[in-house]
């Protein structure tokens, strides 16, 4: 991957390869052209990849605010190199390929004492980062930012239901085990115990992940210092407005560690 013109790095990413649930799994690392306030682990969704247009505006509003990022190509996506068959995607190993990575920031970009960690994710990224905010982890994050997030996955089924047609079946054919894998996937109950600042981005027109279950979210996280409704856009947010929540989501969380 190479570092777009907006993305505030001193150089092209690094790529690392770590172990992942189904093979080699890759793994970019942007430092900051400026001062360094922390590191940032962003993660992408179901199918997604590093450096999908919606996923580099949180890399750069990240980079902008001195974050080294720390950006996976997450298993089983149909849109980036790392190992497996989009078909033989889960819940269960998407969120351990998360954490997968955050054992290696622990190890290989500890930071200094007092500097900023943050979880952030989209769709089933921020699943997975509510999660492992949730349960807890060695890397103690400092904040979490979940964008179009995931709240379960009967959530996410019954979005697809609601969506008509032949949207359930489709799901069905493509990942024949999800019916049953995702509905044993719920970040909700947990999410009380997410003590750090949060951040919750949805674009208004989502019907993937709505705007109802962002406000859930939101409002069972006990310290969400940024809530946004972004008009016009769909799952996967791309526009201007998009860029400065994502900014303003890092401003909040700094302020508030």
């Amino acid at each position: 991957m190479t570092v777009a013109p907006h993305l505030h790095a001193e150089r092209p990413a690094e790529v690392v390869p770590l172990d992942g649930s189904a093979g080699p799994m890759w793994v970019h690392v942007y430092r900051p052209s400026e001062t360094h306030v922390g590191c940032a682990v962003i993660a992408h969704g179901r199918n997604g990849a590093a450096g999908a247009p919606h996923m580099t505006p949180m890399i750069g509003a990240a980079l902008k605010r001195g974050f080294t990022v720390v950006a996976p190509d997450l298993c089983c996506s149909a849109h980036n190199a790392s190992a497996g068959d989009a078909g033989d995607f889960t819940m269960a190993a998407h969120h351990a390929d998360l954490c997968r990575v955050v054992d290696f920031v622990a190890a290989e970009e500890p930071g200094e004492p007092g500097q900023a960690r943050v979880l952030v994710g989209h769709s089933m990224g921020a699943y997975a980062a509510v999660r492992i905010a949730a349960e807890g982890h060695r890397w103690e994050p400092t904040g979490v930012v979940a964008v179009s997030p995931v709240i379960s996955g009967a959530a996410l089924i019954a979005a697809r239901k609601a969506q008509g047609g032949d949207a359930l079946a489709a799901l069905s054919r493509e990942l024949p085990g999800a019916l049953d894998e995702w509905r044993t996937h719920d970040v909700i109950p947990g999410a009380g115990n997410v003590r750090i600042p949060a951040a919750v981005v949805v674009g208004a027109d989502d019907t993937v992940t709505p705007p109802a279950d962002a406000a859930k979210l939101a409002n069972a996280l006990p310290r969400c210092v940024w809530r946004d409704v972004l008009p016009g856009e769909h799952h996967c947010p791309v526009g201007p407005d998009y860029m400065r929540s994502m900014g303003t989501a890092f401003d909040r969380l700094l302020a508030a560690a």
